[in-house]
């Protein structure tokens, strides 16, 4: 099974030719344990003899995102920094080459050169031996990007499936681990642990220990929050502890100026006591301003009422923007609760980007969305009937 994977180094070592254009030597990859799946030394070696990673390859600032990988699969011409300058060579498992950096881009690589690291995006064969996934072959190099530092550090970074739904679905990799990418793997194991064929969940909200979701059924009244704590590593999270069923509170904190006292006021006098405003412990509200008060309260009481018909109406054309064409009640419903579900934070453009990869992902179940030159792929049936279960379970 071919798939494409990317996989991070951070090593990188600037020199300078004397025609003046910058050249860096890079280690692409080396050998072992990498989140794609165990990477031998055979396998980078015969890489360097297929010349996998060939002279002119090239080398973009950061990965595309799962959109640009949609809409523009052949990159960017902004962002092509530098390329191969020979074919990636195997020495003491790893493969390196050397690279040449365009004008434009040499002189903020050799100011980062320290604090970033490469990363490479390929099309792969992999096995499965005891649960652990090897990469056999290495077949086809798209490009070797220049990414950020991964958090673990070392010659080889921590790789994660990419938090785009869409990309995941249409090119089956993985990427960098990133904020969104924690969320995604909080938003797998919730739905492992708490979702199911009638039962929906949603990640509201995580921090470093602890996340917090919603759980409903078609069956419940309402959607409820719950509370886990969970652990992480590089390729999974792990809900651990309890559920706790909690509520959503917003405050607000009024904006304080310390007072300033007065370059010219008089100082008080010796013996004479600082005249200060009484404390008033009960304030007597007259009948008059009690009615005003309720009626402000009424006005308030309205207008959160018409807030949340206006947030469910933006909510229901964004969807149904997205979901064109789509028969899928369900997944639709599951969007437009966790938009409109009380205390939500969720803003309009988040939800256009969720209901657009739900959409984009049902779409490659019933055989959209085909990617060429990501290794082999294998079209979808179009005769089958795609179920709405099947989609619950797909997201």
């Amino acid at each position: 099974m071919a798939v494409l994977i990317t996989e991070s180094v951070d090593t990188l070592t600037g020199t300078l030719e004397k025609t003046g254009a910058k050249r860096f030597r890079i280690k692409i990859i080396d050998e072992g344990v990498g989140s794609s799946g165990t990477y031998p030394g055979k396998t980078l070696e015969q890489a360097a003899k297929d010349k996998i990673f060939a002279k002119g390859t090239h080398m973009y600032l950061d990965h595309p995102t799962a959109l640009e990988t949609m809409d523009r699969p052949e990159r960017t011409v902004k962002d092509l920094a530098a390329v191969l300058d020979n074919d990636a060579v195997y020495e003491s498992g790893a493969l390196y080459a050397d690279i040449r950096a365009y004008s434009a881009h040499a002189g903020v690589i050799e100011e980062m050169k320290d604090d970033i690291g490469v990363s490479i995006r390929a099309s792969a064969e992999v096995e499965e031996a005891s649960g652990t996934r090897i990469i056999t072959r290495l077949v086809e190099a798209q490009s070797v990007d220049f990414v950020t530092r991964a958090g673990r550090g070392g010659k080889v970074m921590d790789v994660l499936e990419s938090a785009r739904v869409t990309h995941s679905a249409i090119s089956h990799g993985v990427a960098e681990a990133t904020a969104n990418q924690t969320r995604e793997m909080l938003s797998r194991a919730v739905k492992d642990a708490h979702g199911g064929a009638n039962r929906y969940t949603y990640v509201r909200d995580f921090d470093e220990t602890n996340v917090w979701f919603n759980a409903s059924s078609d069956y419940d009244e309402g959607s409820k929050i719950w509370q886990r704590t969970y652990t992480v590593n590089a390729t999974a999270a792990t809900l651990t502890g309890d559920p706790v069923e909690v509520r959503s509170e917003t405050s607000y904190v009024p904006v304080t100026t310390p007072t300033v006292e007065s370059k010219n006021s008089p100082p008080i006098p010796a013996g004479v006591t600082e005249r200060k405003e009484p404390i008033v412990a009960t304030t007597q509200i007259e009948e008059a301003e009690l009615a005003t008060l309720k009626q402000d309260a009424g006005r308030v009481t309205a207008l959160e009422s018409d807030n949340a018909d206006l947030r469910k109406s933006v909510a229901e054309a964004v969807i149904a923007e997205a979901f064109a064409g789509l028969e899928a009640p369900r997944t639709k419903a599951r969007i437009l609760e966790s938009f409109t579900a009380t205390g939500s934070t969720m803003t309009t453009d988040a939800l256009r980007a969720e209901a657009t990869e739900s959409a984009a992902e049902i779409k490659v179940l019933q055989g959209a969305g085909k990617v060429d030159g990501v290794g082999d792929t294998t079209a979808v049936d179009e005769s089958k009937t795609i179920t709405d279960d099947d989609i619950v379970n797909a997201l």
